[in-house]
């Protein structure tokens, strides 16, 4: 069920929503109850009781989320861990680039560098380029400006590490705990590394960091959000949508 106790189930807890009982009432009152019985979405009734047992919904408490009328997306790469639905694509992104770098570092990579970024939004497309040791896109004329976009200032453009024997073991098992295994980009990597008898030095790629993310996004877009609570707040993240691509150089022992 949508409300009553926190779902155990991952996949009936894929978006939360945090509604008062009046909220609630006025959402079965006014016809908009799309929200209260589907079944990806769960309700938590304002204000959450303490004690709980469930680790998501202790994740949720700890972090602060539990407020009313917020809109909660679950983490692709964990499923006990939530932010809020007008972060998620941001959030989400970042945390599949890091997990990128330590995929490749558990490869034995040497150097993990970004030289493209492509931010997808409904159907415009924008291309930064790596200048001064920053993500900057070409304006008219050619002049260089920084990106309004706060992705940008938080992404590690360059890691470096010493190098060594890749723990394979390792990688594969990075790839399965964050629900990884299907990405063909990552998973490529891996066997290539795997190839001892012809170690890969470099490879360039191209990772979309937001598949993942806006496959649960999906879920809020499908649902009519109640008009005189989540609308107002969440309505532009939901027909917004927003892809961050990568183009990412990985090297494998001296450059």
């Amino acid at each position: 069920m949508p409300m009553g106790a926190f779902p155990e189930d991952p996949r009936a807890r894929r978006v939360v929503t945090v509604l008062d009982e009046h909220e609630i009432e006025n959402c079965s009152r006014n016809g908009e109850t799309q929200i209260l019985t589907d079944q990806e979405m769960h309700v938590l009734v304002f204000p959450v009781a303490e004690g709980a047992t469930s680790l998501a919904l202790t994740n949720i408490l700890d972090a602060g989320l539990d407020r009313r009328n917020a809109l909660l997306v679950q983490s692709p790469f964990d499923l006990d861990i939530y932010v809020d639905a007008a972060d998620a694509v941001q959030d989400f992104s970042l945390a599949k680039h890091m997990l990128l770098s330590n995929f490749c570092q558990l490869l034995g990579a040497t150097r993990v560098s970004i030289t493209q970024m492509d931010i997808v939004t409904n159907d415009s497309v924008q291309s930064l380029k790596i200048e001064g040791g920053k993500l900057v896109v070409k304006g008219e004329f050619g002049i260089e400006k920084t990106v309004n976009d706060s992705l940008c200032s938080q992404l590690t453009l360059v890691d470096e590490y010493h190098g060594g024997e890749a723990d394979l073991a390792g990688a594969e098992q990075l790839l399965r705990n964050t629900r990884l295994l299907g990405d063909s980009n990552m998973m490529s990597l891996l066997q290539s590394v795997k190839a001892s008898n012809n170690r890969i030095k470099r490879r360039s790629l191209t990772v979309n960091l937001s598949t993942e993310a806006n496959k649960n996004l999906k879920i809020v877009g499908r649902v009519v959000l109640p008009s005189a609570t989540l609308a107002l707040e969440y309505g532009s993240t939901v027909k917004q949508t927003k892809e961050y691509r990568l183009t990412v150089e990985v090297l494998f022992g001296a450059a």
